[in-house]
């Protein structure tokens, strides 16, 4: 009689009806899960590679400190931008040469561009020329 109860509740359309909703949840559950693992898998490979650009340039940072730290670049630097020499050593200028051949001499050309010289203006005309000359 136990069997006969069995397959009554088995063999009914409520027990089917219930077993299908059952396996549809189920489907759905692991379609969810499917697109959740993609999703997450994408962006583990996207923080990879971002870990890899990360790493890249700290090793390029790391470079750069190296060759800033070294002794020669300090003293490249310190001759070239602070006009600083070592002590014993000599410092010799060249000046400049032109196409022509003649030396490019800086306070020549300042003299020989400072030679028109122009008179300072009032304030009253430098007035006027603000506002109606323009």
């Amino acid at each position: 009689m136990a069997q006969s109860g069995f397959k009554k509740i088995f063999a009914s359309r409520i027990f089917l009806f219930a077993l299908l909703l059952i396996f549809i949840w189920f489907g759905i559950k692991a379609v969810r899960m499917v697109s959740q693992k993609q999703e997450l898998e994408k962006e583990i490979s996207n923080l990879k590679s971002e870990i890899e650009k990360l790493d890249k340039s700290s090793r390029e940072f790391s470079q750069l400190m190296d060759y800033l730290k070294d002794p020669n670049y300090l003293e490249k630097e310190a001759k070239e931008k602070l006009n600083l020499k070592k002590q014993g050593e000599n410092v010799v200028l060249v000046p400049e040469v032109n196409i022509t051949g003649a030396a490019a001499d800086p306070l020549a050309s300042q003299i020989k561009s400072e030679t028109v010289s122009v008179e300072p203006e009032s304030n009253p005309v430098k007035w006027w020329k603000f506002f109606f000359e323009k």
